[in-house]
């Protein structure tokens, strides 16, 4: 599990926040138990007084006081638990609050990291991926190949519905040899085929195994995220940080390629982004709603070369079912 600097502190700060406030109500507990209860004061301070006088006596004169010292304050302890019952007090009241008693708010059991550590990166990069309310209902539970026609389109050699069946088995394989092998998808076919649909669902198998995803539309990628840091110097602290992830997220989604305007910055930037995240291993799914030909004719030969040479292409074809989806939401 790889983070950036910013990643682990923001998750880390969560901790601190946890601990700061358990300890806080921890002290609320004991002001109001001594308050209510003097008497439990008291058994604290005993308590305390025992403990040090057992160590003052081995030190001073050799002699080890410490079994009788855990005999007394075992019967004050009892007194205290005896006290706490008979106010109507639940017996561990005055014990250390954990938001995680597995790991007490450390994020590690030993060397490894606890669950609930595990659970908190998972949130976190949910929400960096820009994807965490989406991926709810579009991930691979919700994908439905019964929308992809089985009869031949004429066209094609094999018809709508095997040829998802073949990309749904190649997207699950990218999946499974991602840590090994990673790789890169081109998704590309008319709009409304489930391209990005089945790219949330990269994206959410992902995120579940703690890879870090970061998902932009190319309109953003370009007219907002790269260019405010390359034109506008940064203005935007948010979109700094965007245009680094862009290069160490594990897997980068850039979806609907051929929206934005394109021009030499964009060409520029977009090779730049690509030839990068190849160099470094980085795995990139785009999709496109314009056919081979077209990407070919719009961004430049060291593009699209880089493009059909490093991805693994799949053509998306059928009936639009988003408009399907909705025909079906009607007759409901």
């Amino acid at each position: 599990m790889a983070f950036s600097e910013s990643q682990y502190d923001e998750l880390m700060n969560s901790y601190y926040k946890h601990q700061t406030e358990n300890h806080a109500l921890e002290q609320q507990h004991k002001e109001e138990i001594y308050r209510n209860i003097p008497r439990i004061a008291e058994i604290d301070h005993l308590v305390a007084l025992t403990s040090i006088d057992a160590v003052r006596s081995r030190l001073k004169s050799g002699t080890d006081t410490t079994t009788l010292a855990k005999e007394h304050n075992q019967s004050l302890l009892a007194e205290k638990a005896d006290l706490l019952k008979i106010h109507g007090y639940p017996e561990d009241y005055l014990k250390p609050i954990y938001t995680c008693p597995l790991c007490k708010d450390s994020g590690r059991i030993g060397t490894e990291y606890c669950s609930c550590f595990k659970q908190a990166a998972i949130s976190l990069l949910y929400r960096q991926s820009t994807l965490d309310r989406i991926l709810q209902t579009e991930n691979f539970e919700y994908f439905d190949l019964s929308y992809y026609p089985t009869e031949p389109d004429g066209t094609h050699p094999l018809t709508p519905y095997e040829n998802m069946k073949n990309i749904l088995n190649k997207s699950k394989a990218f999946i499974e040899a991602f840590d090994k092998s990673g790789g890169n998808l081109l998704f590309y076919g008319e709009t409304g085929l489930g391209k990005t649909f089945l790219s949330n669902c990269i994206a959410k198998a992902l995120l579940d195994t703690q890879h870090t995803v970061l998902y932009q539309s190319a309109i953003h990628l370009f007219e907002d995220v790269c260019s405010d840091v390359i034109m506008k110097k940064g203005q935007n602290p948010g979109s700094q940080e965007t245009y680094r992830y862009l290069y160490c997220c594990d897997l980068l989604i850039i979806d609907d390629l051929g929206t934005e305007f394109t021009n030499t910055f964009v060409s520029s930037e977009l090779y730049d982004i690509l030839n990068t995240r190849m160099r470094e291993k980085k795995s990139t799914l785009i999709s496109t709603n314009l056919n081979l030909q077209e990407l070919t004719e719009r961004y430049s030969t060291r593009i699209t070369t880089r493009i059909f040479a490093e991805y693994q292409v799949c053509n998306f074809y059928g009936s639009n079912i988003r408009l399907a989806k909705r025909r079906k939401a009607i007759k409901k």
